[in-house]
């Protein structure tokens, strides 16, 4: 039996997961391992390979559904159907509605793709129709009676049938093995695709925006140091000193169990012996202390994810954070003793969220030292609680739809978009409120965020100003630099011209060929803070450091009068354009050049306790 898994990734406008396609495998692997047949399995992310299929086509088709590459997947999956119309296709993955309605009305629309759907965990529902198959049953019989954990359209009434049994799981994530030692990614790694692992699956908690909210996630399963070990060797030997090659991790909460501590001890053993990973990319744990010890064991960027501050708030999305004084005790001891750069995450437009209440938790997490702010809009995901039609009605969302940034494909005379819903209107927070909220963004990530910037943001922690008031005063006072308020407008702008009000909107303006040619060069759909962030800290970063550093100067001069403030700001001023990397990129900073300064600024910060 020819089996393939769908795990493609968009390449026209850049790749959105550069990393092995994880979960397929993990199916791919529980399935040969309970399955006593000759099974031939391949697994693909990239398109052009599936695309040049002539002598191998697949009896069964797997789709993992990510709100990047769903468009893509089901792209490729028609693709391989109108070569073997008897090819079985199965979807699973996390973007999937839970709402019945929608369930029912995504199938009517791809009847002649999709066969099936697994609602939650693929490996034992996706091994069990294998299995019905080579019992001879047949794609009628599997949609008269799914299989546990799959729903379908009955094939005589076109209803949506569920199997009655609760959705299965595995019990542990040692049966899969060390998937790395035996191969099963070589020709992805070879390929260049990053190596991606999990160490622990599930979440305990239940974030309404979250697909693990859902308390079929709350149980925790763990990996045995022993197998881990093993995938580790396998990889740091292969990466040995290429500190390019990034770890990418599937944990959820690193750092918040005991039983991550071990794994970390293995990451830091190989660090130290092949010089490798260096770096790594997680979504870590929120308590303080163990988030310290795994830092000092395995340096990556630790982030306390806070989201919001407001208590209704966190009462709406079913979640608590740790105590505000807590979260800033952590993040001035990371500045302080560390040279590690410390984050943390709020969204735009939670339920409940005013904009006031909105800009008393942004002054606060600012003011706590914390060195970034990632300010996200609300994604309306599919498969978490907040994409039911009661929660949307009960908080008056207002839906919109845009581009996944620079996700897009274009195959022969074929056009595939993919494209997120966001939440733009709430009945607490107008669209008005949302387009000032997300220009304040813009300057949190341009001047907050900026690594450029950090001396000036350190110098006025310690001269007790708050960098809060910093940032609001030059979202202030943004028309005192022309050529920076004429970014910020034109950023604005496109955040509005970005949405659309149904995905049917947006692929009618992108059917026109300037549109989509925008779209293609990168000039529309992309990620707009990262885009406007690039474009002030290049071309716009003599008139940023301007703008930050006389407004730097004024809330010194109202907090400490003007003793020796214009020297030493103009002292900030010329180091801080020596730290121009597009001048230096260009040639019009040379390396070792001399910058004369009154005040030592490099000792000062290296010394600084």
């Amino acid at each position: 039996m020819k089996i393939g898994f769908l795990d493609l990734n968009h390449a026209t406008c850049g790749v959105h997961t550069n990393t092995t396609p994880l979960g397929s495998g993990l199916i791919a692997t529980y399935t040969k391992r309970h399955i006593d047949h000759p099974l031939d399995i391949r697994m693909f992310k990239n398109v052009d390979r599936l695309m040049k299929l002539q002598d191998w086509i697949p009896d069964v088709v797997g789709l993992a559904q990510y709100v990047w590459n769903s468009e893509l997947n089901l792209y490729g999956a028609s693709f391989i159907k109108a070569m073997n119309p008897n090819c079985l296709v199965i979807l699973g993955g996390p973007n999937q509605d839970l709402d019945a309605k929608k369930r029912h009305a995504f199938l009517a629309r791809w009847k002649d793709t999709v066969d099936l759907c697994v609602a939650y965990n693929g490996e034992i529902p996706f091994m069990m129709t294998i299995q019905r198959l080579l019992n001879n049953e047949s794609s009628y019989d599997l949609k008269k009676n799914p299989p546990p954990g799959i729903f379908c359209l009955e094939p005589d009434t076109n209803k949506l049938v569920c199997s009655p049994e609760s959705p299965p799981k595995v019990n542990d994530l040692d049966g899969f093995g060390s998937v790395y030692a035996d191969g099963l990614f070589d020709e992805f790694l070879d390929d260049g695709w990053h190596p991606f692992v999990q160490t622990h699956r599930g979440c305990p908690f239940l974030c309404t925006f979250c697909h693990t909210g859902d308390t079929f996630y709350n149980k925790m399963l763990y990996q045995s140091p022993e197998i881990f070990r093993r995938d580790m060797e396998y990889l740091a030997q292969r990466y040995a000193g290429q500190h390019n090659i990034t770890l990418y991790m599937a944990n959820t909460n690193m750092s918040l169990f005991d039983q991550d501590f071990p794994i970390a001890e293995i990451i830091h053993d190989m660090q130290e012996k092949y010089d490798w990973p260096r770096i790594i990319n997680v979504n870590s744990g929120k308590k303080p202390e163990k988030l310290k010890k795994m830092y000092s064991l395995i340096q990556f960027q630790p982030s306390i994810a806070l989201q919001t501050l407001t208590k209704d708030v966190l009462k709406n999305i079913k979640r608590k954070n740790i105590p505000t004084t807590e979260f800033i005790d952590f993040q001035k001891e990371v500045l302080n003793e560390s040279d590690i750069n410390s984050t943390t995450e709020l969204i735009l437009c939670l339920p409940g969220e005013t904009k006031g209440s909105f800009l008393e938790t942004l002054m606060t997490v600012i003011n706590s030292g914390t060195q970034s702010i990632d300010i996200y809009t609300l994604m309306n995901l599919k498969g978490t609680p907040e994409h039911t039609e009661e929660f949307i009605a009960r908080y008056g969302f207002k839906i919109a739809h845009r581009v996944v940034p620079r996700q897009l494909s274009q195959i022969e005379n074929d056009k595939i978009i993919d494209t997120e819903e966001v939440v733009y209107e709430t009945n607490t927070m107008s669209f008005k409120d949302y387009l000032e909220l997300r220009g304040l963004a813009f300057i949190v990530a341009s001047f907050l965020n900026s690594a450029e910037l950090k001396p000036l943001r350190i110098f006025l922690i310690e001269c007790e100003i708050s960098v809060a008031e910093w940032i609001f005063s030059i979202h202030k006072n943004l028309s005192s630099s022309p050529k920076i308020f004429e970014a910020y407008n034109k950023f604005t702008q496109e955040t509005q011209n970005e949405l659309f009000p149904s995905r049917e909107a947006l692929l009618k303006f992108y059917e026109e060929p300037k549109n989509f040619d925008a779209l293609h060069k990168g000039l529309l759909g992309d990620n707009l803070l990262r885009k406007y962030k690039f474009f002030m800290l290049t071309d716009l970063y003599g008139p940023c450091v301007d703008l930050g550093v006389n407004q730097a100067r004024a809330l010194f001069k109202e907090n400490h009068g003007e003793f020796k403030s214009n020297q030493m700001f103009s002292n900030f001023r010329t180091f801080l354009q020596s730290r121009n990397i597009k001048g230096y990129l260009e040639g019009r900073i040379e390396e070792g050049q001399a910058v004369e300064l009154d005040y030592d600024i490099p000792s000062w910060l290296t010394n600084r306790s």
